[in-house]
């Protein structure tokens, strides 16, 4: 079981560090008012890549620690060095800002930056468990704990509780301001105090049967063209 206490500690320090990185990103409206126009994209992406780069260190570092201290409260007795996961790509944070600038002001798309930029360093916290769990020999599983008031694609996904880290899509997840939390469990049967995922099952049972029929309706007006555009590899066409 996942120690409440434990799980709580990292939950505060995560997201202590969400809070000074979208403080600092929304000082670089300031900072910047004096740049010339042709050079706001490459001075705004110059230092919001310098402050997702250093907080997301620190979010890995977070990580890292509750990974250790968990595998250990466990008892888990085999050696295993959990490590940090890398920065977000350069590729994405220049997306980011090329994307927040578009059609909007400096100070406008500095707001935008600041939920994208909590993205970015959760999903360096959320690659290093996830990482570290899929090389940890001690076969560690996760599961997605939404935050309160989390959107319905965190809620649905915290519906299948803990599964193997192999099978994970929890990483893939994460939408600007998301505060939601991947946590690992290393007993037999995991659990976290607290955290009832059958309740998020449920919910999301209620909500595809509510949709369901005019889903199938809409499926079977389709030509099929259109249902062919709907497919994806690896699944039937109406899932």
């Amino acid at each position: 079981m996942i120690s409440r206490e434990l799980y709580e500690e990292y939950a505060r320090a995560i997201d202590a560090n969400a809070d000074l990185l979208q403080a600092a990103v929304a000082r670089l409206a300031e900072r910047l008012s004096g740049v010339p126009p042709s050079d706001i994209e490459s001075s705004l992406t110059a230092a919001y890549a310098a402050l997702v780069d250093r907080y997301g260190s620190f979010a890995a570092a977070i990580a890292v620690d509750f990974y250790a201290q968990q595998r250990e409260a466990c008892g888990v007795k085999a050696p295993f060095a959990a490590e940090m996961a890398e920065s977000a790509p350069a590729w994405a944070l220049r997306w980011d800002v090329a994307d927040a600038l578009s059609g909007e002001g400096l100070a406008q798309a500095v707001s935008r930056l600041g939920g994208r930029s909590v993205q970015r360093v959760m999903e360096q916290a959320d690659d290093t468990l996830l990482r570290n769990a899929r090389r940890d020999p001690a076969r560690p599983k996760w599961a997605l704990v939404p935050h309160s008031g989390a959107c319905g694609w965190c809620a649905m996904l915290a519906s299948n509780g803990f599964v193997y880290a192999s099978e994970s899509t929890a990483n893939k997840s994460r939408h600007p301001n998301c505060r939601c939390r991947p946590v690992v469990d290393f007993d037999g049967d995991p659990l976290l105090e607290g955290y009832d995922c059958s309740r998020y099952e449920k919910e999301y049972l209620k909500a595809r049967k509510a949709v369901e029929q005019d889903a199938r309706e809409k499926w079977d007006a389709m030509s099929d063209g259109e249902r062919e555009r709907w497919k994806v590899k690896g699944k039937g066409a109406y899932d």
